[in-house]
Order: structure tokens, then C-alpha cells, then sequence
């Protein structure tokens, strides 16, 4: 079974923006729907959900989202505030920064990489409760 099959998405909603695999789009998206690139994307992108990167796709620029599935290639600054998701197919370079992080063998990845709370998972603490 191919790891693809196994990467998680948190997201439910149907992806209705595509950049498709023979197009190569310049630009800065900002959207609070998931987004597919099939093609190349030079630019930022600015989503509060999911964006895919599938096999053969490429972004180059800044990304920000709630989850990144990145089965092809990203080159960047990513801040995923919920989950970056690698396939075997998938390489990035740059700095990242992730809730959580999911890589499999085969996949690549060049830079730094900072862990946060995911945003739904932040930790409130009980009143009364003191730090050690």
C-alpha cells in the first residue's frame, strides 16, 4: 500500500480550487477553502485550511494554513498551525514551522523545524493551577 493512502487530513471539506498540472500560476492566494496544486505556484498562499501539494506539484513562496499534504515539492517558509504532512514523493526546503509532523521514509526535507501547540490543542489551565 502506497503511504499515500495513509496521510491524514483533517479537513472534511470538498477542495474547490485548483491549480491543474499544466499551469503555472504567479500570484498571492489568500482563502479559507482547501486548495490542490497539481501545477506550479510562485507566490504566497494564505489559507486558514488545507493545502495539498500532490505529486508533481510545486510551490515556491510562503506558505501559511492550518495543514500542508505535501506529496510533491515546496520551497519556502511554511507555518502550518495544525499539521505538515509528508509522502515519500514529497521535498521541501525551508523553514517550518508545525503543530505536528508527519514523515515517512523517502521524503525529503532541508531547513529548520519548530514545533507549537496545535491551536485546537493548546493546553488551558485549570484556575488555580501554578507552573512548576
Amino acid at each position: 500500500m502506497s503511504d499515500n493512502a495513509n496521510m491524514v487530513s483533517l479537513s472534511s471539506e470538498v477542495i474547490e480550487t485548483v491549480i491543474g498540472g499544466q499551469t503555472r500560476f504567479k500570484g498571492n492566494v489568500k482563502t479559507n477553502k482547501p486548495i490542490r496544486i497539481d501545477g506550479v505556484f510562485e507566490g504566497d498562499i494564505d489559507s486558514t485550511n488545507l493545502v495539498l501539494v500532490t505529486e508533481g506539484g510545486r510551490v515556491k513562496g510562503n506558505i501559511k494554513c492550518s495543514e500542508l499534504q505535501l506529496k510533491g515539492t515546496g520551497e519556502g517558509t511554511a507555518n502550518c498551525t495544525q499539521l505538515m504532512q509528508f509522502a515519500s514523493t514529497g521535498s521541501y526546503s525551508g523553514d517550518i514551522t508545525v503543530g505536528s509532523l508527519i514523515t515517512v521514509p523517502g521524503a525529503f526535507f532541508n531547513g529548520s523545524c519548530r514545533m507549537v501547540k496545535p491551536a485546537a490543542a493548546a493546553e488551558t489551565k485549570p484556575e488555580g493551577f501554578e507552573a512548576l
